[in-house]
């Protein structure tokens, strides 16, 4: 019964993704869009951090390699936009990979300041190469053409939310599974995971790999919706912001991307008015204060209210057991 509840849930979800295509105006549906988008990135960079128990500040930099693949591929070469999405995921993925077999030797802190570093430096390698990427100038997109009687934006739309969709998918199988448990044991004790056969190192490089692509996806589909790329976007505060999303939605939480990508499209429409600066003020604030106060995120807090609702109206129902920072591979 639980297998077709799921199933059911899946088959409601895409649906009403598809009929807001049709019903939401333009530009709402760019908003979505971009939600989509950053969970993607999210669910990456949840993976590492949350999951896996790797700190990183320069996940922006990868971003901007998926989204300069996709303005490169498509201005220079005329690559279709779609067929550049799974080769920006790669070659995100393999930068990734790259750059994790070192990382294995690094921890916490030492770990944060170097994928800084990478924050830092890309933007700056990015403006050196103009004859590539357009210099400080950056590189204006032309937007896919849509198919049928869409609009550009239902189109985008359309293919960032089926995407998001299907990666909440995988990432939620993949967490659950043997390997999610690897993962949870590797950031719990690293010591006992290596007792325990987990090959530690190898954990760690996949798991760094995986979210550099897909955050590098999620890069490549903002070129789409957007249709413009510049490495004044992708400066330290990307990576900043994103590590405020996964610590809002929940560490470690499946649906935690989810709410951190809502609070990242939505937070700046209102925060601008008052400064341009607000928006990395506040996102600042919700670490600190998430941090210190709620760990568990959002997601965290609404699991454990519900846990509580439920054990007073069904007093002794069977209830997750959780590990660390909350996350769903350990069950009872």
């Amino acid at each position: 019964m639980s297998a077709l509840t799921s199933t059911l849930t899946r088959t409601a979800v895409l649906a009403v993704m598809i009929v807001c295509t049709f019903t939401v105006n333009d530009y709402d549906l760019s908003l979505l869009a971009q939600v989509g988008l950053t969970a993607i990135a999210l669910m990456g960079l949840n993976l590492l951090v949350g999951y896996c128990g790797q700190l990183s500040l320069g996940h922006g930099a990868f971003y901007a390699i998926g989204a300069y693949t996709t303005a490169i591929l498509v201005t220079r070469t005329g690559m279709p936009h779609l067929l550049t999405l799974p080769i920006a995921l790669v070659l995100s993925f393999a930068v990734g990979a790259v750059l994790g077999i070192p990382a294995v030797r690094l921890r916490g802190f030492s770990l944060a300041l170097v994928t800084l570093a990478l924050a830092i430096a890309l933007p700056q390698l990015l403006k050196h190469f103009e004859g590539l990427t357009g210099g400080q100038l950056g590189v204006n997109v032309p937007r896919p053409a849509p198919p049928g009687a869409l609009t550009t934006d239902q189109w985008t739309y359309l293919v960032a939310v089926v995407l998001a969709f299907a990666v909440f998918l995988g990432v939620r199988n993949l967490v659950t599974s043997r390997i999610g448990l690897a993962m949870v044991t590797v950031r719990d004790n690293e010591a006992a995971a290596g007792a325990m056969g987990v090959p530690v190192a190898r954990v760690r490089v996949v798991v760094f790999a995986l979210s550099a692509g897909l955050t590098g996806l999620a890069g490549a589909l903002a070129t789409l919706v957007t249709g413009y790329v510049s490495p004044d976007n992708f400066n330290m505060l990307l990576s900043v912001n994103l590590v405020a999303g996964i610590v809002l939605g929940g560490l470690g939480r499946v649906w935690g991307p989810i709410v951190g990508a809502v609070f990242l499209t939505y937070l700046p429409l209102y925060t601008t008015d008052i400064s341009q600066t607000a928006p990395g003020i506040v996102n600042g604030l919700v670490i600190i204060v998430f941090l210190l106060l709620l760990p568990e995120g959002v997601t965290g807090l609404a699991t454990r209210l519900a846990r509580r609702l439920r054990a007073r109206i069904a007093p002794g129902s069977p209830v997750r057991a959780e590990s660390g920072t909350g996350s769903e591979p350990v069950r009872t």
